[in-house]
């Protein structure tokens, strides 16, 4: 796998204390996960695409759902949460003039980080489909924060007559759809995602949230 494909957990001091056979477990489990699903992934597959015996996945995870926690619980505990936190330190503390420019600043940003970060994310968001324990944990976890930002933005752009006067919840949830197709798109149906994509993207939301 890419080196970057790990970046996340790297980059949050996840893997420290583990051994490089470990980190290969972790890194096969990743790739595997990503490209069949969990439930057509076997350890024998993993152990084999990471050049080690089966049973020292075993021995470390215990079984095949123990690795697929190591791999979503600190995105779920952790490194989203703090990624979403960033975010509302630099891109949502920003001012913006107009819309296109606050939403070319937001869609770039999360699609570079979807593009980091695609494989553990996939599985992530999977998982968060399938298992309502883990997407109840994973709501409880979000900060705050970002909501309250957004929330700000959102003012503060109908104050200068660049959003529609709609609810924010509304507002929201308008973005998230049509960005999230996008996104699920390049994750599960192999869609491309272009720069040139992105950018007809965030124009329709321009042309859609723009006051008539």
């Amino acid at each position: 796998m890419a080196e970057t494909d790990l970046q996340l957990f790297r980059d949050t001091g996840m893997l420290q204390g583990m051994t490089t056979k470990q980190i290969s477990i972790i890194a096969a489990a990743v790739d595997v996960f990503a490209e069949n699903g969990y439930a057509n992934s076997s350890t024998k597959e993993i152990a084999k695409r990471a050049g080690v015996a089966e049973g020292n996945i075993f021995s470390t995870f215990t079984n095949k759902r123990g690795l697929l926690h190591a791999i979503i619980d600190p995105v779920s505990q952790s490194l989203f949460p703090q990624a979403v936190e960033n975010l509302v330190q630099g891109k949502l503390s920003t001012h913006y003039a107009t819309l296109a420019d606050f939403l070319n600043g937001i869609a770039w940003n999360r699609i570079d980080y979807l593009r980091q970060n695609s494989k553990v994310i996939k599985i992530f968001v999977a998982e968060v489909f399938y298992d309502e324990k883990l997407r109840q944990r994973f709501i409880r976890n979000f900060p705050i924060s970002y909501w309250l930002r957004f929330d700000h933005q959102f003012s503060q752009l109908k104050k200068a007559g660049q959003l529609v006067q709609w609810p924010n919840a509304q507002i929201g949830s308008t973005m998230a759809g049509i960005i999230g197709e996008v996104f699920l798109g390049y994750l599960f149906f192999k869609q491309p995602l272009t720069d040139a994509t992105i950018q007809r993207t965030i124009d329709t939301l321009v042309l859609v949230l723009t006051p008539k």
